[in-house]
């Protein structure tokens, strides 16, 4: 699974300009379906080949265009540790792919754009979390949502430096007794009074700095698990503001991920509602007093100008599926439609500090697929 935060979305949104195809696929995690994974991807391959030879793209362009998306098909380490979906983004740039634990639309889009919209729940403030697990030999990082963990691979990144725990080393003392008539002396040695806590403190302060670095503006909750003593030594190193004060108790080495999920789960569960549910609750009071908005072409507008401080986009609806044939194949218009500006508006709002809600219907403020409470 792969960290996203806001900074990644924006840098993707930045790169415009040329031909750009995002692909967002659901996959499986294991058993008889995981095949499924790649047969999928490879389809919306072929949309999109076939979305632009129609446009008059040369087939050695269009080949040139789609082969880091084929030589995903042979990439063993994506297809063994998949997540819930799959997202790749195709341009001049360069390719991008992201596993997330989050259930993806079936959707291709082509245009001068990446479309980034139904990542946005991974950006909920009361949408995820992350499990920080201490144990005597090394340390785990997994990403939560409300339906599981995954544990976040960090090869080559900064905190991946400080995941094998110091090692606990009997501090040795010597002594000479006298060998009786032989002459000689003897040296001995022994004592096991060592005191780790300074070296384990010394460790978790550079773990925490890793953790900041790796999660930068995310102000998702972190839960420690682990024994006491350890929890202890690290709250004492920790300068994250959203470190919970009451961790998951007890060695989580043998803990499966679905155990730690349902006891972090517990614990975050309350904090990451209660963001939400106070927005919903700011939004239905500002209503009709000018400090909300509900339609995707005024939310849209506000966004752009730095207005939007709060929005709620409704997950339910439809992702651009207006062809007859019901191909997830969108291309992108000149001017952007409704749907169009709802994706722009989320950008425009976490581009100006502001935050974004991607919820269930059920969720939303009101009946419209967006509700924004203005900062002006």
């Amino acid at each position: 699974m792969d960290i996203i935060n806001t900074q990644d979305l924006l840098r993707l949104t930045d790169r415009r300009g040329g031909t750009r195809i995002s692909l967002f696929l659901p996959t499986h995690r294991g058993g008889p379906q995981t095949e499924r994974n790649r047969i999928r991807l490879k389809n919306q391959l072929r949309y999109a080949h076939h979305a632009l030879r129609t446009d008059g793209m040369p087939t050695g362009q269009i080949d040139a265009m789609l082969e880091p998306g084929y030589r995903l098909l042979d990439l063993v380490g994506l297809w063994e540790q998949p997540s819930d979906g799959l997202a790749v983004f195709l341009g001049p740039d360069g390719p991008c792919h992201l596993r997330v634990p989050l259930r993806l639309p079936e959707l291709v889009t082509v245009g001068d754009r990446f479309v980034v919209r139904p990542l946005l729940p991974l950006l909920n403030a009361g949408g995820h979390f992350y499990v920080l697990a201490l144990s005597q030999d090394e340390i785990r990082l997994f990403h939560g949502t409300r339906v599981g963990l995954d544990q976040v691979q960090l090869d080559g990144l900064p905190l991946a430096m400080w995941l094998t725990m110091p090692r606990r080393q009997p501090q040795v003392h010597a002594f000479v007794a006298d060998r009786g008539g032989t002459g000689g002396r003897a040296m001995f040695h022994g004592g096991t009074d060592y005191d780790a806590k300074p070296l384990i403190s010394q460790h978790f302060r550079r773990v925490d700095h890793a953790l900041r670095e790796l999660l930068a503006d995310d102000q998702a909750p972190v839960v420690l698990a682990g024994v006491r003593y350890l929890q202890a030594i690290y709250h004492q190193a920790n300068t994250h503001p959203q470190l919970l004060p009451t961790g998951i108790d007890g060695s989580p080495t043998y803990a499966s991920p679905d155990q730690l999920h349902r006891r972090a789960w517990a614990l975050v569960e309350p904090l990451l509602r209660g963001h939400e549910t106070a927005a919903a609750a700011r939004y239905r009071a500002l209503q009709g007093t000018g400090g909300t908005s509900n339609t995707p072409e005024e939310a849209f507008a506000a966004a752009r100008q730095g207005r939007v401080e709060t929005l709620f986009l409704c997950t339910n609806t439809p992702e651009w599926r207006t062809r007859a044939d019901r191909e997830p194949l969108v291309l992108l218009a000149d001017e952007p439609t409704p749907s169009d500006q709802l994706d722009l508006a989320a950008v425009a709002t976490l581009r100006h500090a502001g935050t974004v809600y991607a919820v269930p219907a059920a969720r939303m403020p009101d009946a419209n697929p967006v509700a924004a409470i203005l900062r002006y």
